[in-house]
This record gives C-alpha cells, sequence and structure tokens, in this order.
C-alpha cells in the first residue's frame, strides 16, 4: 500500500511538472533566490580585499516542482539538501555614501547554475558544493548597485542567459532554464550588508577559507560571510531581446561560461 501510494505521489509530481513547464510571463516571477555574499578578506590580517562571490539556492523556480530542487526524501528544504544550486564569479567591490545611505557597487559577474542530484552543499562553507555537478545555465549580469539605510541593503542587476543546457527531472523529463524564463532574469534582493555572519549568536564572523577551489569559481582568500535574498523575475519576452546565435538553427551562445572546457568569457 505505501509503495503504490508512492507511485500515485511521483505521477502527480510528474503530471505538475508538465502543466507548468512553460514560458515565465514578462514581469512574473520565475525564481526564489536565497544566497550568501563571500566578502574576501586578508587571512592573516583580515583587511578587505575589495572582492567577493556567494552561492545560491532556489526554494523555488517555476516549472519545476519544489520537490525536484532538493534531494530524494528532504525532510528539510535548505543549502544542505539543496540539488540546483549557484555561484558567482569573482567580482570587484566600491563602495560610496550619499549622506546616511552607503552604496556599494557589484561589478558584472557571471552566475553559473548546476545540477547535481546526487549530492549537496554541507553548509554554507562548502562553496565548492555549490558549483559541483553538471552545468545547465550561465546568466552574464550587469552592475549591481546595493543601497543601505538603517542596516538594510537593497539591490536590483539584471542579465541574459549565456549559456544554458537541458537536464533531466527525477521524472524523466527535460528541462531548461531558458526555455523557462527566455528573457533572462532581473534580481531584487534585500541583504544585511552591515551584518556578517557569525557562528554563534553574537559571536564574531564566521571565516570561510575559499583560498582554493575545486570548481571553476575561486575567490583566492579568506571571506566573511553576508546573507541575502529575493526574487528573479523574466524581464523580457524572447521577441523583445537581441537576436542571438544561439536562437538560430545550428547556434550556439555568444558568450560561454567561465569553467567550461575550452571557454572564454562574453566573445
Amino acid at each position: 500500500m505505501k509503495k503504490r501510494a508512492s507511485g500515485f505521489l511521483f505521477a502527480a509530481l510528474a503530471s505538475f511538472a508538465c502543466a507548468n513547464a512553460q514560458v515565465v510571463p514578462v514581469g512574473a516571477t520565475g525564481q526564489a533566490i536565497v544566497g550568501r555574499f563571500y566578502a574576501g578578506i586578508d587571512c592573516k590580517t583580515a583587511q578587505q580585499t575589495g572582492f567577493g562571490t556567494a552561492a545560491l539556492w532556489f526554494p523555488f523556480i517555476a516549472g519545476i516542482p519544489t520537490p525536484y530542487l532538493f534531494r530524494a526524501g528532504a525532510t528539510v528544504y535548505n543549502e544542505t539538501t539543496a540539488i540546483l544550486t549557484a555561484a558567482f564569479s569573482k567580482g570587484s567591490l566600491t563602495n560610496f555614501t550619499n549622506y546616511n545611505i552607503t552604496n556599494t557597487l557589484l561589478s558584472a559577474i557571471q552566475v553559473n547554475y548546476y545540477y547535481h542530484p546526487n549530492s549537496s552543499p554541507k553548509d554554507w562553507t562548502d562553496f565548492d558544493g555549490f558549483q559541483a555537478g553538471t552545468l545547465v545555465a550561465t546568466y552574464q549580469v550587469q552592475e549591481e548597485l546595493f543601497s543601505t539605510v538603517n542596516g538594510t541593503s537593497w539591490g536590483i542587476v539584471s542579465g541574459p542567459f549565456i549559456y544554458s543546457a537541458d537536464f533531466t527531472l527525477p521524472d524523466g523529463t527535460q528541462a531548461n532554464l531558458q526555455t523557462l524564463m527566455p528573457g533572462g532574469i532581473t534580481v531584487t534582493t534585500v541583504a544585511a550588508l552591515g551584518t556578517l555572519v557569525s557562528a554563534t549568536p553574537g559571536g564574531a564572523p564566521q571565516v570561510v577559507d575559499l583560498t582554493t577551489s575545486k570548481g571553476p569559481f575561486t575567490l583566492g582568500t579568506c571571506a566573511v560571510m553576508i546573507p541575502f535574498s529575493g526574487p528573479g523575475f523574466n524581464p523580457a519576452s524572447p521577441k523583445s531581446r537581441p537576436a542571438r546565435n544561439a536562437d538560430k538553427p545550428g547556434g550556439k551562445p555568444l558568450g560561454k561560461p567561465v569553467g567550461k572546457p575550452g571557454a572564454t568569457e562574453i566573445e
């Protein structure tokens, strides 16, 4: 009886996936993003380096049933059970003020999405766990401005896909992030740039060693973590964006993601 019930649940999820595997309408939410920004510091002096990276997991992606974003049998949905995750390339940080508002500008970066159905990050300190498995998509996003006032930071950023690939969900159906959100992505994020993650409440900031990496993105220093989250929207329809080689028969992306064999950045 239990086996039969599981079969019904699996069939229901498969049906749900097929019903929702459609293009996200322009302006609609396509992703929910939970992340940590890793602000680089010198491992010995703890001085800021002016560079950083980030890791992400997704509690919601339109067109993919939520259970398929996490390991089979997961009883909690968080970074330790996520099987679709993402990582930022190394970016530079610039700060300036406007009276009581502190502005932080993050340089243009690439965001790689990875699918790894048989593994998950151990925790937020496991940066390589977020860039494990199969590369399934890359966004090239523009510079992002975070404005901070009274301890709360808000930012917005947009960018197109420069690479995407099909990947197979547990029910055997194919998913492709660019098919779901062909206009790219616009993300609004809320963060607390003045608040550093600590191992214990009120304790010293938790330091993560990111001097080396097995994945394609490496910060090259130690880092402290800053939490952020927000929704990602589909900003445009395929017809409203410029034609790209990837849209033509036999074409390929105009840019290749960092870390893909033989890849360069935007060509």
